[in-house]
């Protein structure tokens, strides 16, 4: 077997993956180990100043378990740390503690994988309190709790003995083992890649959230969700007024934090913008787009733009339009640079696969599959047993008719309006007909959840790990294209069966082949978002270099500086 290391900088921490053989054929594992570097410094200086940063609006559920609204998840990672976290990248790699992952075979002959998890040594809650293998557990047990109500979907991994937990009398989770003081190790059946992600949890201090605790009944835990406390860089002080006030956490593992105090005000999304140019707040994002970008530059302001974790597309349901020579003639007259260009200007980019490009899984060599070409479109639909007669493209007698939805409100504000626009015009050009529908988002996703649309346009939000399984595996939970192909699905599930990353990404490559063979699903653009900052108050030096959408500054609260 081969054996092969990656390195990570990421903060103050160096981070070492190593992947292996195990002492037999029948275990492999990767482990990860983190260390405090000898040239690394921790900050002597006394934290001062207050930065604040704006935010959406908030339901006050600040816990990372039960938060509902991305906005409260922001304030959870600023008083919350997690076992392991996404780098740039968005692979996994250490945080609050080192990790291993342990491919083995059981008695009965059956595959494994044992993930354990070693806290570092010293570290503290914002309270003093020593975090301990116990707080992990409790974690589980909270996530992992029969009536827990939560966005998380730990339970969906197959743990030893969950079945067990959920539905008997075991008050216990055989699969979740304490080993000592600093490490917990966790056993799932099979091979699950997205595991590591699920299980990377924010620790809660037991001695908090868990007096009351007992199996069956969340409602001490949820007690707190208004007065959180972790092991983040801030600590929890206030949220009234719409403001959030955190102070800084002298304990956390990193070093203290440079700033005393943070605040996150709540800001409407049109003022983002404003709020920053008249000083309510050092730090927004506003939507990005060339106009935007000219008001950001003529104010005097700072800027960073990062990828957007997602990207737009334009599908078609393969039951609708049941001849791949119909869909292949529809892709020739997707002109998208044009659109792309004309509506982000240099603020996005066409893509070839449909897959966010900052994922580590996308290839990065994939060229044009179906350039924009009426002739060779003509030829599809030809091949498709269309043809020409009295200026309309008929077979058998019917016109090609294609229904396509967008949801531009009525006004066709989207960016890949002209595409639609060029389409409709190339193919009534040629006899067929191209009808879309312009209508609000509501609207919109109602007709194409019921699959009432021939085409559509969306965009796809993407998540770490690129596991492609519920859009485009024959049973996924949220596949419009209804494709059914058997080739397909054993790539999906072949990327599924194994831990390493180089495995996986050439499987994802194969498979995103096929999607674009199908044409089902034409990839439009990747786009920016935007942080506007006011140099005047905050240190643009003391934000992160290199964000991502995996890595922000909220990676690095602790290292924010006042510029006065």
């Amino acid at each position: 077997m081969k054996k092969f290391a990656k390195t990570f900088a990421l903060l103050s921490l160096t981070a070492v993956a190593l992947v292996g053989c195990g002492s037999s054929d029948s275990s492999s594992s990767t482990s990860v180990t983190t260390s405090v570097s000898d040239s690394d410094e921790v900050t002597t200086n006394a934290p001062s100043g207050t930065s604040v940063i704006a935010i959406g609006s908030l339901n006050g559920i600040f816990s990372p378990f039960f938060y509902t609204t991305a906005y409260d998840n922001i304030i959870n990672s600023s008083i919350q740390e997690s076992l392991c976290m996404t780098d740039r990248e968005g692979q996994i790699v250490p945080r609050l503690a080192q990790y291993d992952i342990e491919e083995v075979t059981n008695e009965a002959g059956e595959l494994q994988t044992v993930y354990t998890f070693t806290l570092l040594e010293g570290l503290l809650f914002s309270d003093g309190e020593p975090i301990t293998a116990d707080d992990v557990i409790f974690s589980y047990l909270v996530q992992l709790d029969p009536t827990y109500d939560g966005m998380a979907t730990l339970s969906t991994l197959s743990i030893l003995g969950l079945d067990e937990y959920i539905n008997g009398d075991a008050t216990e989770i055989a699969g979740i083992q304490k080993i000592d003081e600093r490490t917990v190790q966790v056993t799932i059946d099979g091979i699950d890649p997205a595991a590591i992600h699920k299980l990377s949890i924010a620790v809660l201090p037991e001695h908090y959230y868990g007096e009351g605790f007992v199996k069956g009944d969340l409602s001490a835990v949820k007690a707190k969700n208004g007065s959180p406390l972790g092991a983040g860089p801030f600590k929890f002080e206030s949220y009234a007024n719409n403001v959030v006030n955190l102070i800084y956490n002298e304990h956390y593992f990193l070093g203290v934090p440079k700033l005393e105090k943070l605040k996150y005000q709540v800001t409407d999304t049109s003022n983002l913008l404003e709020a920053v140019i008249t000083e309510q707040v050092d730090i927004s994002d506003p939507t990005a787009s060339p106009e935007m970008l000219a008001r950001v530059e003529s104010s005097g302001l700072e800027y960073r733009l990062i990828d957007n974790l997602g990207y737009g597309y334009i599908g078609m349901n393969a039951e609708r339009i049941p001849d791949i020579n119909v869909r292949k003639g529809l892709m020739h007259l997707m002109n998208r640079e044009p659109a792309v260009r004309s509506y982000y200007g240099d603020l996005a980019e066409v893509i070839e696969r449909p897959m966010t490009t900052v994922s580590w899984a996308y290839p990065q060599d994939a060229e044009e599959y179906y350039g924009y070409s009426t002739s060779k479109a003509l030829e599809y639909f030809n091949q498709a047993g269309y043809e020409q007669i009295d200026g309309k493209l008929v077979k058998d007698g019917v016109q090609l008719r294609i229904e396509v939805g967008i949801s531009g409100g009525g006004t066709m504000d989207h960016p890949a309006a002209p595409v639609l626009t060029q389409m409709k015009t190339d193919l009534e050009a040629m006899g067929g007909v191209l009808e879309i529908f312009d209508t609000d988002g509501t609207v919109f996703f109602e007709i194409l959840n019921a699959e009432e649309w021939d085409m559509w346009v969306a965009a796809w939000g993407s998540t770490a790990d690129p596991d492609m399984y519920q859009i485009y595996h024959t049973d996924g939970s949220t596949t419009r294209y209804n494709i059914n192909n058997p080739e397909l699905d054993g790539l999906i599930e072949a990327a599924r069966s194994t831990n390493d990353t180089d495995v996986r990404a050439e499987y994802y490559a194969q498979a995103l082949e096929i999607v674009m063979d199908e044409a089902v699903e034409m990839p439009v653009y990747q786009r920016k978002n935007m942080y506007v900052i006011n140099p005047d108050y905050l240190d643009i030096n003391s934000l992160p270099d290199d964000m991502t959408p995996f890595y922000t500054f909220y990676k690095e609260l602790n290292n924010l500086e006042m510029a006065k």
